[in-house]
């Protein structure tokens, strides 16, 4: 991927991946680096090859953070974002204290917990409390407690490119809306400049000028660009294609600024409910003194981790890596202290030591980020022998039914459509797959597929970008499964 807004420009463009066929091909991309790990039923030997080699995960790493996060924080973990008034002007029956005049003499406490599942309404919701104290003045500060998470909001290697776009919204903190925000591009015809619009009121601002072109004449050198700056502004340049009647184009834009998002937020909210403040401070470390009245609660951790598999959510990933992380070490959690905390909750709760495996963020989008097929398996392989126990494989995508694997071309039809539980992972020049394989015995077996270094001619690259075929590789990946399913044992030079 890159800074080009591909995904929001092209949907529209495209056939639908459903529509597409993959036939089975026993011959991997030329070039391409293959890694295969897999057991067979009743058979301890591991096959495959390139068992060993170092590759990059991508989004096959949220299998550690999910695992990590049911290990350590249990299926019934729950994030709270509370809101606290100063002790003092809370009462003995637990109301807060406000003048005839509805004036609060004191502080708020927005506490945020990182919650990836945090939006406006539920902001709206916790803030009501304070309405139905009949606050209309806040005589002091609201203080946003941003103290949880700490350093950087976005992992080491991150393409710089991608940074305006949803996939990689900022793990902080504070998190509204999945620090994402959602607008319109709307053409106003051929060579004229596209108007944006946002879908609901948000405290950002964005620029277009973005020209219209012909469908024929859209993507190589003129394709639609977002540039993100300071403060979440954006500025939209580029092409934007016109098709039919000016039809508008959906934009998804990652914030760049995480606490003014969630300054601006509560401006907005407070003046929406009519209640005045004397200023909006953000606080990077823990505050004394203030007493709960409102609270705010996500869902149980085990439906947040399957939300992350089945929709490859990065910024739920990193969420409920950072969470585990500040919760295992009582500390405010960075990208180092949380890839270290996975590493130890790996260690001690399921006796896998990851060794030279290399990480450094919870969802797989850093290119540095290095595991062999080897380990993989065998986290998998502890995963398929304490299910029982556990219940992680329940929360993975299945193959022609759920998640990234509803349409996988590799994995659709039978014998695997249905078969095949498992986790995609996707980079520039990467496709993984791995997971979990009913075989033809009904034996569930684990597997991992690992596909780096794809690369194809122009021609090819640019029917596969548009979604008109599929990727060539997916054949050698169906033929793989297919051995697997087959039961049969394949050489480490297959």
């Amino acid at each position: 991927m890159n800074k080009y807004l591909k995904l929001l420009v092209t949907s529209a463009l495209l056939y639908s991946s459903s529509s597409l066929a993959i036939k089975s091909n026993p011959n991997p991309i030329p070039g391409s680096q293959i890694g295969v790990a897999y057991l067979r039923p009743n058979d301890n030997n591991i096959y495959g090859k390139n068992i060993d080699t170092y590759m990059h995960p991508a989004s096959t790493l949220k299998v550690i953070t999910g695992l990590a996060a049911i290990l350590y924080l249990g299926h019934d973990y729950k994030f709270k974002t509370n809101l606290e008034v100063s002790a003092r002007q809370v009462s003995s029956q637990g109301n807060i204290k406000v003048d005839n005049n509805g004036v609060l003499q004191g502080n708020v406490l927005i506490k945020f917990d990182g919650d990836p599942s945090f939006t406006t309404q539920s902001y709206r919701t916790l803030i009501n409390t304070l309405v139905s104290a009949k606050v209309k003045k806040i005589a002091g500060d609201v203080i946003i407690d941003v103290s949880k998470f700490a350093g950087m909001s976005k992992g080491e290697g991150w393409s710089w490119n991608d940074l305006p776009i949803c996939f990689t919204s900022p793990a902080s903190t504070a998190i509204i809306n999945r620090n994402c925000v959602f607008a319109q591009l709307q053409p106003n015809g051929i060579g004229e400049v596209a108007t944006a619009k946002l879908n609901a009121a948000s405290p950002i601002s964005i620029q277009s000028d973005a020209i219209g072109v012909k469908q024929s004449s859209y993507g190589g050198n003129c394709e639609l660009e977002a540039n993100l700056y300071m403060k979440n502004q954006y500025h939209i340049t580029g092409c934007v294609p016109v098709i039919g009647k000016n039809q508008p184009w959906p934009l998804s834009l990652s914030i760049s600024d995480p606490d003014q998002w969630a300054v601006d937020w509560t401006n907005q909210l407070l003046k929406e409910k009519g209640i005045s403040v004397y200023s909006i401070k953000i606080a990077r470390s823990p505050q004394e003194g203030y007493t709960t009245v409102g609270s705010i609660e996500s869902k149980p951790m085990s439906e947040l981790v399957k939300y992350m598999l089945y929709r490859s959510n990065n910024l739920y990933a990193d969420a409920i890596a950072k969470t585990v992380g500040a919760e295992f070490y009582k500390l405010p959690a960075t990208y180092p202290r949380t890839t270290r905390a996975l590493r130890a909750v790996l260690l001690k709760y399921a006796n896998i030591n990851l060794g030279n495996t290399y990480i450094v963020d919870g969802n797989g989008l850093s290119p540095h980020n290095l595991v062999t097929p080897h380990k993989m398996l065998e986290i998998l392989e502890f995963i398929n022998l304490n299910d029982d126990k556990i219940g992680f494989i329940k929360l993975l995508p299945v193959a022609d039914e759920s998640g990234t694997l509803h349409w996988r071309a590799s994995t659709k039809n039978p014998p695997l459509g249905k078969n095949v539980a498992a986790k995609t992972g996707s980079l520039q020049n990467v496709s993984n797959l791995m997971g979990f394989m009913r075989t033809k015995s009904g034996t569930r077996v684990p597997f991992v597929f690992y596909t780096n270094s794809l690369s194809y001619d122009q021609k090819t690259r640019d029917l596969v970008k548009y979604h008109k075929i599929a990727s060539p590789h997916l054949g050698y990946e169906r033929y793989v499964l297919e051995q697997i399913y087959d039961e049969k044992v394949m050489g480490r030079d297959f």
